[in-house]
């Protein structure tokens, strides 16, 4: 889906990427305990005794996830240089001022995901909050071996989840959602297709004041699908649990590199029938 529309999303269903927002905000001071737990994994730990960690936080949106991953390493006594990558502009540009006030050295891109490599090796590669749900089941392989392409050979993934498929099976997909309770603000989604070769249900987010709406494919995965997929593209993967229910960081490292990004580019023959 495009930038535009992917924005339009982002607005009508009040996702919670807005760091001036109490939601926003209080979700960053989670990401800030978060990784302060996080730290202590051994992986990371090792990272902990250099001068300088460089990070890039891919779909950064407006940047609540590689920030506080920024200052909880700067807290340590480390140098951080912090990338931050996402497709949507006006969340970039948020990002860079999120990032200033925080305190926080930032250089921030307009660009896909699956381009991240392109920017250079860096120690950590993140992934912060409901990105993968974007990213459908041919693009996710391509996802990874961006980011591991990204990554040195001490570097460590580390991605922010979910287990999408445990709530759905317990809780029950649902074709109707109020997204957002707010009198001024109401906002619900509805289910309206599904694609049965990229693994796709389709969303329609409507605001009910304006009737604004958009339709967003989206990509439900368990936790071991996500950490055995990056298993193809790392030699080592972890798991942590967080404190809220059904939230993990999955971690990777050392990249295999057997598998390139440009290995990926071109389409199988079952998508260009698809996309014709």
């Amino acid at each position: 889906m495009s930038a535009r529309d992917l924005e339009r999303a982002y607005r009508i269903a009040l996702w919670k990427d807005d760091p001036w927002t109490p939601e926003g905000r209080e979700r960053y001071r989670g990401a800030l305990r978060a990784f302060k737990k996080l730290l202590e994994h051994p992986w990371l730990k090792e990272l902990v005794g250099r001068e300088e960690v460089s990070v890039v936080d891919i779909g950064a949106g407006r940047g609540i996830g590689g920030v506080a991953l920024a200052k909880v390493l700067t807290e340590r006594g480390l140098r951080i240089r912090l990338v931050m990558v996402d497709v949507r502009r006006d969340a970039v540009r948020d990002s860079l001022r999120f990032a200033e006030e925080e305190g926080v050295a930032a250089e921030a891109y307009e660009m896909d995901a699956l381009k991240v490599h392109t920017l250079g090796k860096f120690d950590l590669a993140l992934m912060y909050g409901a990105i993968l749900p974007h990213f459908d089941a041919w693009q996710f392989p391509r996802l990874l071996a961006s980011t591991t392409a990204a990554l040195r050979e001490g570097g460590v993934v580390i991605i922010e989840e979910m287990d999408r498929i445990h709530y759905i099976f317990r809780a029950g997909y649902k074709d109707f959602i109020v997204e957002n309770p707010k009198p001024e603000e109401v906002s619900f989604s509805v289910h309206s297709g599904y694609d049965p070769v990229k693994g796709t249900y389709k969303r329609t987010y409507i605001r009910a004041r304006t009737w604004e709406s958009v339709t967003v494919p989206l990509v439900f995965r368990s936790i071991s699908c996500i950490a055995s997929t990056l298993w193809l593209f790392v030699e080592d993967v972890d798991l942590v649990r967080q404190a809220m229910e059904n939230l993990y960081f999955v971690l990777g490292r050392r990249p295999r590199r057997a598998l390139k990004p440009e290995d990926l580019e071109n389409n199988p023959a079952l998508l260009r029938k698809t996309m014709a």
